[in-house]
Order: C-alpha cells, then sequence, then structure tokens
C-alpha cells in the first residue's frame, strides 16, 4: 500500500481549517478572544491589558450587528483576532516580564492596524452614502432635459 502513502505526501491534509471570517463566526471569535484576554489578564501588564481591551473593542465595533466589512477587512480581523492577538499574548506568558517591552510594541502595533481598518471601514460609509445622495439628487432634482 505504499502508493497510499505517496499521495498523502503529495496532497497533505492541512493542519487546521481556515478561519471562518463571516460576521457572526468572527462576533463567536471575538467574544471568545475577549474571554482569553480577561482570564489571563493576571499574567499580563497592566498596560498590555488596556491596549489589549482597547484592540477587542475597536473589533467590537467593525463586527457589530449593524456592520458587515467588506471581504478584505473580515480577513484581517479573521487574522487578528484568531491568530495575531492570541499568539502575541500566549507567547509573552510563556516568556513572561523580560519581554513587556515587546509585548507592549506589538500590542501598539496591532492597535494601529485595527484603527487603519476601522477608518478604512467608515471612509467606505462615507463614500456609499455620497454615492447614493448623488444618485437621489440626480434622479429627482430637475433636469435642464425636463420640458
Amino acid at each position: 500500500m505504499a502508493w497510499l502513502r505517496r499521495e498523502t505526501e503529495l496532497f497533505p491534509m492541512p493542519a487546521e481549517a481556515p478561519p471562518d471570517d463571516t460576521p457572526e463566526a468572527l462576533r463567536a471569535e471575538l467574544a471568545s478572544l475577549i474571554r482569553f484576554v480577561n482570564a489571563r489578564s493576571g499574567g499580563l501588564p497592566p498596560s498590555a491589558v488596556v491596549t489589549a481591551r482597547e484592540i477587542t473593542d475597536v473589533l467590537a465595533e467593525l463586527t457589530g450587528d449593524d456592520t458587515t466589512p467588506d471581504a478584505r477587512t473580515r480577513g484581517a480581523i479573521a487574522g487578528i483576532v484568531t491568530d495575531h492577538l492570541p499568539t502575541t499574548l500566549d507567547a509573552f506568558l510563556r516568556v513572561g516580564d523580560t519581554a513587556s517591552g515587546s509585548l507592549l510594541g506589538q500590542l501598539e502595533s496591532l492597535l494601529d492596524e485595527v484603527i487603519l481598518l476601522q477608518e478604512a471601514e467608515r471612509g467606505r460609509a462615507t463614500d456609499a452614502l455620497r454615492t447614493q445622495e448623488m444618485f437621489l439628487r440626480t434622479k429627482f432634482s430637475n433636469s435642464d432635459l425636463d420640458l
């Protein structure tokens, strides 16, 4: 049965499935991440806990019930929620207080990124509103072509 082994080597199974980036799945993952941060807050520097919660607060706004971020934003959020933030916190907890500066730097980078995502989503919403305004103005205003 050597031929079966070669097939599995040619087509390895992925280690884990890619994260589901639907808004509902992101909200569930985010809730789990918030519990994760809260549960480990005693082993983290207070400023790291504050920054991590700032990150989760912005992510909560981006994944709220009344929002639907675009696919690129959802992918970035999924990466932060399922990988970047928990990995950063886990790595610090394994190393300890000697890496506080590195932890805070990484968290600040993640916070900067989620703020950029938030600004981009707000910009898209503003653009959509302006487009709708122009459409309605064109559709319902009197035109020079009207007789």
